[in-house]
């Protein structure tokens, strides 16, 4: 079977945070995926903790404080939810015989 690379951008945008608008910036992190064969079980979960981690790194501030660890929370959360339909889609690209190479998980903070 003929296998094709190709890189998908996994834009994870967060809105309806408690933010200034003037304050909020964006963060991006890249996730490698070319080797993972997603079509396998094992390397779906090692996505999901990439995603998860990166996720994590980008909505992470710094800073302490229940507010902040409430607002880091969200901002993982719903980066995660917006990663969830783009993630599928490269599964089943993977499952159709396309390999990716990598996905860009970006949130605004």
């Amino acid at each position: 079977m003929l296998t094709r690379t190709m890189i998908l951008a996994l834009s994870l945008t967060i809105g309806g945070l408690p933010a200034v608008a003037a304050e909020t910036e964006s963060a991006s992190a890249t996730v490698r995926v070319d080797d993972l064969d997603l079509t396998r079980a094992t390397d779906r979960e090692r996505l999901d903790v990439r995603l998860k981690n990166a996720a994590r790194r980008v909505c992470h501030s710094g800073l302490r404080g229940l507010t902040e660890a409430t607002r880091t929370s969200l901002c993982v959360s719903a980066a995660l939810a917006h990663a969830e339909p783009q993630a599928a889609r490269a599964i089943a690209q993977a499952q159709g015989g396309t390999r990716l190479a990598l996905l860009m998980v970006q949130a605004a903070r």
